[in-house]
Parts: structure tokens; C-alpha cells; sequence
């Protein structure tokens, strides 16, 4: 049979990765397009028309009414073809959307790598005889049923290396790929769908790749594809004993020591409580270059209230820890939670002035469908909206004030929808490629600017919050004259700044391309004439690996793009009401019914410029190195 998979090329979409290589393996075709935004609808509808059956990775929430309009023109252009969705979000909502859109035909549970191999063997009677196959939510007349619970895989060794044809990811001219070394999370917070997601099922929630296993897939992509920067997408690359830590990053240190692999960068996340001095020098030793620290909050209250099994010590001895060994380490404030006060977003406030130096941004914790945080909001009367958008009322009411005159004042700021630190940390990212693979006092220079304006950017913001929390705290009434004069202070002196760190942004951003521009011009000028070839004063070390992913030295053709970085974040907060696609108001929820790629693919880092002929990526973010020649041994 043949399959489109389809879903968010952010960061590279892995699970689709593991899904078309584990039909590949059984003899299917299987394509991935993305849909990063509406505006790929219709180069999805289009590849649709070439496949026997769709498949749609509905994990963010956040996006789910652009899927499911998706999922409506899909079924409207061939009522026949089976539409079958997966996920967090379709996994953990998965009776109510079978319920409410008639679009969807089939959903699979938790991991879906065997279930859809199982519902493809089925051919022409996928939809008939879906009840057979154990994992999937399926629909009988009026009702929905499941099948039988299909137990986690324990050996996650023996599935196949994710399809990563496609482009390959650039961030700051690096060839980047992302992997996954564990499945699931050894945590329980309450408002995480990652933990709900991997509590859906039988067996192990927590499930880790042997390293050996590991570093092949890394050793393929660096080798012949000339990967140089791997960002592990496990939420828990350490785990809470420093001996299994120790292990283990010793089994990895032997093995890609084995396999021939120099100067690579490794991006990884872990929670604070679970990083010791030991493992995180040795991770230096290795190559880490990042780590996403799951912090959330800088007070017990604010811990407590998400159900983070944390302390405050936990997060001051790992920020501490990374400082000392000049780790970049980002991290995220869920400032906004049910259980927020005045003082509890003082702490939080206190901690990021302690702790500026390190890429951040504010957030609210969301109500995820499944989550206990959802179950705990419902039950005591404080949960607003439906399944799809969940707020809640705070038990502060200071606090909701703050958000309603603080959700438009820092928009721009902090989570709108070119918010400048979000850039910040994808910037991060970006700055620490360059610190790490790049030499040389322009390098070294743009490094220390950038750190001194991260300060300044992170301090400024937090004394603004400092200053609406304060006023909405000291007033009854959100028209206060007292209130209305601090938010007008405060945003004036907001968009002056504002204003200005754009500036910088830009400006940074230029100074990286003036960097990494040549090293990629050089990379993809190899057949010109040598009048024509860039000097360069000094050639990095991936320069030659760089040469590789460009298709130049036995990868001919490939294509690549930038990418901008690894940026770890909670979507924007959603208050107002939301259409849904087909929403009848009487019954909520109801479904009523070939561009060139650049040379590569500019990744902005992870967190979240793309200087020509590549397109940068901001920051970990994951994409598909290009396909491997046969031709190369």
C-alpha cells in the first residue's frame, strides 16, 4: 500500500521517520510531507491524490483545528481513502475526536510503528477490519470502540533507523540530524502529554536504545552524510542515578571512539535534579554544546503546582553546574499556572535575574487533554472550554489579572508570534555552533556580544514583569488609574527597547552569515574554477563534512536546508475562542464533512536566516540528512 505521512517538519519529524521506515521495511511505500503551517494544505492534497491512505501526526494540540480542517479537504477530495491520525493530542482525545469529526476514520494509540504495518497488511479491508489490529480507536456505527491495548515495545533496538530522506539541516552552516536515544520519561508531572501519552498503554513507560545501537545510526549519518551536530530529542538523556549515568556515558564515549567520530556537537535535555558534575564533564568531553534543563519554575509553589518533582536546589545547582562549565542551557518559566500568587511569580522573577545568562522565555501551563493538571482543573470547577483548548480560572485572582493586561503588553516580547525571545534562544543556539566548531577572533567576539546583549535582554525583560506583577498586585480593579499609569510606563519604555534589541537581532544575525556564508560558498564551489573559490583565512573543522551533505563528494544531488535552532517552548497561551473546522454551534465539535528546495535547509537552532545558498536552521531543530549514494561504499 502506498502511505502519506503527514505532519510538522520541526526540528524533523522523527515519528513520522520511524513510521515510513517501519512500512518501508514491510514492503509498503510510504512518503512524508510536511504541514508546518495552512500554507502546505495544498501541496498536501495534492500528494494525496497518489496514496492509498493518509496519515496524520496530530501531537501539538495547539494545531489540531488546521488538521483537522486538513483532515475535512482531504475526505471531501476522496471520501473513500482511509484518514487515519496519531499522537499525543489524537491518542489522548482520541474517542471525543472520533466522536465529534467524521473525518478521521481510525485512530492509533501511543507508538504506531507496528499497529500501522499491522493496518496496511490489511490492504483494501484496512477500514472493515481495523478491530483486529490491537492499539486503534475505531468507529462502530454511532459509537467508538478501541481494540485491545497494544503493549509498549520493550526492545526499541530492534525498529528500523527513521526514513531521513529529504533535505539535511544546516544551523550556522553545521550539518545537524536529529535522534532519539529512549522513548517515554521516567517522570510523572502533572500537566506533561508526553508522561499521559506513555501512561496509555501496558509496559515500561521508560525504554532506552542500547548506546552501541545508537552511535551506528550516528556513525551512518556522520560518515556518509557528514552530520557533525546530533540534537537527542530524549526527555531524559540522564536519569536520576549518577552510576547508570556514568555507564552509560561511557559505553557511548567507547563507541563513537570506535566508530571514528571527531569534533561532533551533541544538543541533549535532561531534568535538573538529574545532572551531576561527572556526567556533565564528561558530556563536555563528548561534545555537548547545549542542554535543555527542565526547570519550569523558580518557586516550590510554582513546582508543586504542575506536579515538577523537583526543588528550587535541584535547578540553582544544575544552572550553576552549566555556567561553570560554559554549557549553553536553556530553559522555560511557567510563570502563569493555576496555583500562581503575586509572590510565587516574584520568586520566579528572582530566579531569572540570579540566573540571566541563560536563553528563556515565559510560558502559562496548559491543560493538555488527558493530563492529570486537566483531571485536577476539572474536578475542582476551575477548567473553561472543551477538550480542544482548555483554560482554567487562577485561584489568585491578581494573577489573571497580570496575564489580561500583561498577554497583549509582552506579546511581542515574550509569546507572540515573532516574539524576540524566542528568537533569543534559537539565536543561542546558533551562537553556540559557532563557539564550538568555528575559531578565530570574530568568532570569539560575536560570542562574547551576544552574551553580554542575552543579558541584558533577559534582565530588562524580567524587571518589566517585575513591574506589572507588582502593580497588578497593589490594585482591585484592572482600570485602576494607579494600574493604568504602570502599564503605560512600563510600555512605552516596552516598545523603545523592543525596538531596539530587533536591531540587534538583525544584526547578529548578519554577523553570523558573514561567518558561515563563506564556509558554505566554499563548501558548494568545489567544481568551480579556482579563480572563482572563496579564500578562506581559516577553514573550519566541519568544512569538509560540510562538503558531504552539499552532495559534492559522493552524494551528488542531495539537497539540504538551514535551519534556526533548538528552541524548547510551550506554544503561545490561547484564551479567546476558537473556530473548529465544521463546528456546528448546536453540537460543538462537530465535522460537517513542485517547488525546489535550496541546497540545504537553514535550521535556526533548537529552541526556535537562512544566509544563501543554504537555508539556516535557528537552533535544534531536526531534519533528514540526504539520502545515502548506494554507490558509496
Amino acid at each position: 500500500m502506498r502511505f502519506l505521512l503527514v505532519g510538522p517538519d520541526l526540528e524533523s519529524n522523527l515519528s513520522l521517520g520511524y513510521l515510513a521506515s517501519s512500512l518501508q521495511q514491510a514492503g509498503h511505500d510510504a512518503e512524508i510531507v510536511p504541514f508546518s503551517s495552512g500554507a502546505d494544505a495544498q501541496a498536501v492534497l495534492s500528494r494525496a491524490l497518489r496514496a492509498d491512505v493518509v496519515g496524520l501526526s496530530l501531537s501539538f494540540q495547539v494545531r489540531a483545528p488546521e488538521f483537522l480542517e486538513l483532515a475535512s479537504a482531504l475526505k471531501a477530495q476522496r471520501p473513500r481513502q482511509p484518514l487515519i491520525a496519531g499522537g499525543h493530542f489524537a491518542s489522548c482525545a482520541a474517542a471525543e475526536l472520533l466522536r465529534d469529526y467524521s473525518s478521521l476514520d481510525l485512530i492509533v494509540l501511543h507508538e504506531g510503528e507496528r499497529t500501522i504495518v499491522e493496518l496496511a497488511e490489511l490492504g483494501d479491508e484496512l477500514l472493515s477490519r481495523a478491530a483486529e489490529v490491537p492499539g486503534v480507536v475505531y468507529r462502530d456505527g454511532r459509537e467508538t470502540r478501541a481494540s485491545e491495548p497494544r503493549p509498549a515495545l520493550e526492545d526499541i533496538n530492534a525498529l528500523p533507523p527513521p526514513d531521513r530522506s529529504g533535505p539535511s539541516r544546516l544551523v550556522a552552516g553545521v550539518p545537524t540530524a536529529y535522534v532519539m536515544g529512549s522513548r517515554g520519561c521516567v517522570r510523572r508531572c502533572d500537566y506533561c502529554c508526553i508522561t499521559t501519552l506513555h501512561r496509555l498503554t501496558p509496559g515500561p513507560r521508560f525504554r532506552r536504545r542500547d548506546p552501541e545501537h545508537v552511535v551506528a545510526e550516528l556513525a551512518e549519518l556522520y560518515h556518509r552524510r557528514g552530520v557533525r551536530q546530533f540534537v537527542f530529542h530524549d526527555d531524559n538523556f540522564l536519569v536520576p542515578s549518577e552510576r547508570q549515568n556514568a555507564e552509560r556515558l561511557a559505553e557511548y564515549e567507547r563507541a563513537i571512539e570506535s566508530a571514528g567520530m571527531r569534533d561532533i556537537g551533541i544538543v541533549m535535555k535532561c531534568g535538573p535534579q538529574d545532572l551531576d558534575r561527572a556526567s556533565l564533564v564528561k558530556l563536555k568531553e563528548l561534545g555537548l554544546l547545549r542542554i535543555f534543563l527542565g526547570i519550569e519554575s523558580g518557586s516550590q509553589c510554582g513546582l508543586d503546582s504542575i506536579g515538577r518533582r523537583q526543588t528550587t536546589a535541584d535547578t540553582e545547582r544544575a544552572l550553576s553546574l552549566c555556567e561553570e562549565y560554559g554549557v549553553s542551557s536553556q530553559y522555560t518559566m511557567i510563570i502563569f499556572h493555576p496555583d500562581a500568587t503575586i509572590e510565587s511569580m516574584l520568586e520566579d522573577l528572582d530566579f531569572v535575574a540570579k540566573h540571566p545568562a541563560h536563553p528563556l522565555n515565559y510560558c502559562r501551563a496548559e491543560l493538555y487533554a488527558g493530563t492529570p493538571l486537566e483531571k485536577r482543573m476539572l474536578e475542582s470547577g476551575q477548567a473553561l472550554g472543551t477538550y480542544m483548548a482548555r483554560t482554567y480560572r487562577y485561584v489568585d485572582e491578581r494573577v489573571a489579572r497580570v496575564w489580561r493586561v500583561g498577554r497583549e503588553l509582552f506579546a511581542g516580547r515574550c509569546w507572540g508570534r515573532d516574539e524576540i525571545l524566542g528568537h533569543a534562544i534559537r539565536l543561542d543556539h546558533q551562537i553556540a555552533v559557532l563557539a564550538h566548531f568555528y575559531d578565530g577572533n570574530e568568532v570569539a567576539e560575536l560570542v562574547a556580544d551576544f552574551a553580554r546583549w542575552q543579558l541584558r535582554l533577559n534582565l530588562e525583560t524580567a524587571e518589566l514583569f517585575r513591574e506589572l506583577v507588582v502593580a497588578c498586585g497593589e490594585v482591585d480593579d484592572d482600570a485602576a488609574p494607579r494600574l493604568v499609569g504602570a502599564v503605560e510606563s512600563i510600555r512605552e519604555r516596552e516598545v523603545t527597547s523592543r525596538a531596539w534589541h530587533r536591531q540587534q537581532l538583525c544584526r547578529f544575525r548578519e554577523r553570523i552569515a558573514a561567518i558561515v556564508e563563506p564556509v558554505l560558498q566554499f563548501a558548494t564551489s568545489e567544481r568551480a574554477p579556482s579563480p572563482q573559490r572563496p579564500r578562506l583565512a581559516r577553514i573550519p573543522r566541519h568544512a569538509i563534512a560540510l562538503v558531504v551533505a552539499a552532495g559534492i563528494i559522493g552524494c551528488a544531488g542531495t539537497q539540504a536546508r538551514p535551519d534556526d535552532g533548538v528552541a524548547e517552548a510551550a506554544p503561545p497561551p490561547i484564551d479567546e475562542p476558537r473556530a473548529f473546522p465544521g463546528e456546528d454551534s448546536d453540537n460543538p465539535g462537530q465535522d460537517a464533512g513542485t517547488n525546489v528546495p535550496p541546497p540545504f535547509v537553514d535550521d535556526d537552532g533548537v529552541a526556535e536566516m537562512a544566509p544563501p545558498p543554504f537555508k539556516e536552521d535557528d537552533g535544534v531543530a531536526e531534519a533528514a540528512p540526504p539520502p545515502i549514494d548506494p554507490g558509496i561504499k
